[in-house]
């Protein structure tokens, strides 16, 4: 659960990948050979093989692959673009019941002086 979490922070405004310039090249990879994979059917049903997928399919599953990582690559390789707002600092929040006094401050490690008064 905390991965799947972690992968939807990277979808955050303010949030990005460790490494952006690795995942640019990684996308960069896999929009090329899904060019390749459909300039492939192309080639091969050119010369004659008879592949189970369509023209159309492929082109419709290229088209796919790509606006996702595309999308992918976007969102999660810029701090500046985000389709999730920024994560609030959780000190940020109101106390909830605001009749409850706040925490007493650390005493000092001296011991009580009654005729000091401290």
């Amino acid at each position: 659960m905390g991965r799947l979490l972690d992968f939807l922070d990277l979808f955050r405004k303010g949030a990005a990948v460790t490494e952006p310039a690795l995942w640019k090249n990684r996308s960069a990879l896999i929009l090329a050979l899904t060019a390749l994979i459909l300039t492939g059917c192309r080639v091969a049903k050119g010369f004659g093989y008879d592949i189970p997928v369509t023209e159309t399919d492929a082109a419709t599953l290229a088209t796919a692959i790509a606006v996702v990582v595309g999308l992918f690559s976007t969102y999660t390789t810029s701090d500046k673009v985000g389709v999730l707002p920024p994560k609030l600092p959780t000190d940020s929040f109101p106390p909830l019941d605001p009749a409850v006094p706040e925490p007493e401050k650390p005493r000092s490690s001296e011991p009580f002086n009654a005729e000091r008064g401290s």
